[in-house]
């Protein structure tokens, strides 16, 4: 009896695994396209707002950012019969903004980048708070400049509160060490 149970319950199972018809479907596409949202124009400069994939991602290096996500070129065409030999294209978010002016060949000539209140580098960070122990920072700004892709000048202007006192504290990242080594302070 056991033997005719599962005899016919692997005849069962046989008989709905053949019956099972197995579809090919084609090739899904996904894209990514950022800097397809808001455009705004004002003469040869445009404006774009930057949608980002996560928190962070455009403050974190704005000049990789606007390289992988934004397409000169294209752009170029669709602008060409104005007759601009720059173009000056800022892209923005809530944070701040990135400044780029570009030759009519589509190089970088210039950039400048200036944002607020964000997240400082571990680098910076550390060097703040070893240098201003039992400080509060309240606000920090980023700004930052240079030819081509390359940044020349960059510099956190930091404002700190101790109950009520306040200071400024401006730092060039360019000058914090890269490394540290283990101290008993």
């Amino acid at each position: 009896m056991r033997t005719l149970i599962f005899s016919l319950l692997f005849v069962f199972a046989a008989t709905i695994a053949q019956a099972q018809e197995i579809t090919q479907l084609e090739e899904a596409k996904v894209g990514f396209a950022p800097l397809d949202a808001d455009i705004f124009e004002d003469g040869d400069s445009f404006t774009y707002t930057v949608n980002e994939a996560y928190t962070g991602e455009f403050v974190d290096d704005p000049i990789a950012f606007m390289k992988a996500n934004f397409d000169i070129q294209s752009f170029i065409e669709i602008y060409e019969d104005r007759g601009y030999d720059r173009y000056n294209i800022t892209f923005q978010n809530g944070k701040g903004y990135l400044k780029a002016e570009f030759d009519n060949d589509g190089e970088i000539v210039k950039t400048f980048q200036k944002f607020k209140d964000i997240v400082l580098p571990l680098d910076v960070r550390r060097e703040l708070y070893n240098s201003n122990k039992g400080w509060t920072m309240v606000s920090n700004k980023y700004i930052g400049s240079g030819r081509g892709d390359l940044l020349e000048n960059e510099v956190y202007k930091i404002k700190l509160e101790n109950g009520k006192s306040k200071r400024s504290v401006k730092i060039d990242p360019r000058t914090v060490a890269k490394t540290s080594v283990a101290s008993n302070n």
